[in-house]
């Protein structure tokens, strides 16, 4: 069965008012308990107790810990995907704002819940349906951006997978970034001690610096603006 299949399933045990609270009070708690255990050392009895219901009650409303956990993480992945949301405050053309606008969303989710964020990479990892609907999340996050290469770089004469490497390569960077300083808080990078908006005005500037080749502008800059100064002496 699906992992789509399997959700719908799940949702079907659940039809009246109250079970709905109840299923959504399993699901919250789940949340919770993926944030303070892990995805491996979850169990029902943490997640029934979490949510205040009988143990009893959770096979009325979904199959397993894992069908609960695949919905969960889900839920929490396609939660910040819409960009008219996230640009909402961006002005045409300002292309360093709208590189802030979703690294925002993405250090926001690491900074408030990285044991999720942990929990998310671990069943990418172990449930192949969970892990592809992640990195097409991924890819569709990052495509905006590729389509745009030839018309801000005409010069260039992008091809489509050579405009598409550019792109997963910054971005890599500062996903190896997040990951470090939120999951597994590197010493090193924690000893930075930086805010989420020092975080993501971080990955935005080195992002746009990579990508334009100069930077951003300083009334943009808080935490970044004498980064301004990183120029090559000839």
């Amino acid at each position: 069965m699906s992992k789509s299949a399997v959700i719908e399933k799940s949702h079907e045990k659940a039809l009246s008012a109250r079970g709905q609270r109840a299923r959504a009070r399993l699901m919250a708690a789940a949340l919770v308990v993926l944030e303070r255990d892990g995805y491996h050392k979850m169990r029902i009895v943490d997640v029934t107790r979490e949510a205040g219901v009988a143990q009893g009650l959770f096979y009325h409303y979904f199959n397993d810990l894992k069908t609960l956990t695949v919905e969960v993480l889900t839920e929490f992945a396609e939660a910040a995907r819409d960009p008219a949301e996230i640009e909402k405050d961006v002005e045409p053309g300002d292309w360093y704002s709208r590189i802030h606008a979703y690294n925002l969303v993405i250090v926001r989710s690491y900074a408030k819940r990285p044991g999720v964020m942990r929990c998310l990479l671990q069943l990418a990892d172990e449930d192949p349906d969970f892990g592809s609907m992640l990195r097409n999340n991924y890819r569709e996050q990052l495509m905006w951006l590729v389509e745009r290469m030839p018309g801000l770089f005409p010069d260039v004469k992008f091809k489509k997978n050579q405009a598409l490497m550019v792109v997963y390569s910054l971005a890599g960077v500062g996903e190896g970034l997040i990951r470090e300083y939120f999951i597994n808080r590197s010493e090193p990078l924690m000893a930075a001690n930086l805010s989420v908006d020092q975080f993501a005005e971080l990955m935005s500037t080195m992002f746009y610096r990579a990508l334009f080749l100069e930077h951003p502008e300083q009334n943009q800059l808080k935490y970044t603006r004498n980064l301004a100064a990183m120029v090559r002496r000839h």
